[in-house]
């Protein structure tokens, strides 16, 4: 065997082993990938369906508690029914100490929380508060004169989801998408059932800054007729709507919302 050969032995060896190499790394690559975005998707799934969970059992409206539902783009809050916990049903002796007696009336909030305290750079550009992710709060204890927020038996905050770090709602009312629904917190909270006709829940792990104070200080009576453009569509993000059966059917809600007059108005005239 000549020098010639040798190095052409040597250098076919070479390149099949480096194609080799380069197979297994982008084949490994593609299954990392892969089983990162099952997992990422399937906890969003989760976390979209527990909030939707909650959303269904929603009431029209608790007297002394609001409306069944409230809530922005970035926050939702849902007057919700429960069960009492199984440790309740057990039976127990004359001497045993029973349980604290539990509601069945829960209120739920969902929102991002953020540390005003540390500085974070968004997708966007933009810097602000580093996002904490998804927070879920429940009063537990609706009907007492204080809630104390050290008693865990009537406040539960969790930080329910640090890795989703965006969250959007939007609200049927059954003819438009809305981006706040603020209904039976006024004058028209006799009315009764104050339902959206379907909500949306959108959950991602792109974070996003939290709202402006302008926007939080916005005319509600000016903006609360607005539709909202849908979601755009990503890889991060999980979106499912939820139907709520026990809306009202004729859209007496909807009716409600149309009649309400533009701020700066008055009897019709500008």
């Amino acid at each position: 065997m000549t020098l010639v050969e040798v190095l052409l032995s040597l250098g076919l060896i070479i390149f099949v082993t480096a194609v080799m190499f380069v197979f297994y790394d982008v084949s490994l690559r593609s299954r990392d990938y892969g089983t990162r975005r099952i997992i990422d998707g399937n906890l969003a799934r989760v976390v979209a369906e527990r909030i939707a969970e909650e959303i269904r059992s929603a009431n029209g409206f608790l007297q002394g508690a609001g409306p069944g539902i409230n809530g922005k783009e970035r926050i939702i809050r849902v007057q919700t029914v429960v069960l009492p916990d199984k440790e309740l049903y057990v039976r127990r002796a004359i001497q045993d100490d029973a349980p604290p007696a539990q509601s069945d009336l829960r209120q739920v909030q969902y929102y991002l929380a953020y540390n005003y305290d540390a500085s974070f750079e968004y997708p966007d550009g933009t810097v602000g508060p580093a996002p904490l992710g998804l927070v879920r709060r429940e009063i537990r204890t609706l009907n007492q004169v204080m809630v104390r927020d050290d008693q865990r038996e009537s406040v539960d905050l969790d930080l329910y989801a640090p890795e989703m770090k965006y969250l959007r709602f939007r609200y049927f009312d059954g003819v438009e998408w809305l981006d706040r629904w603020d209904l039976g917190t006024g004058p028209e909270g006799e009315m009764g059932n104050s339902l959206p006709q379907a909500v949306e829940i959108t959950v991602g792990y792109d974070a996003v800054p939290p709202p402006e104070e302008e926007e939080e200080d916005l005319d509600l009576d000016q903006s609360e007729l607005l539709p909202a453009p849908p979601e755009t569509y990503s890889e991060s993000k999980y979106t499912i709507v939820v139907r709520l059966p026990q809306a009202d059917t004729f859209f007496g809600s909807r009716l409600l919302r149309a009649q309400r007059q533009p701020a700066g108005t008055e009897g019709g005239q500008p």
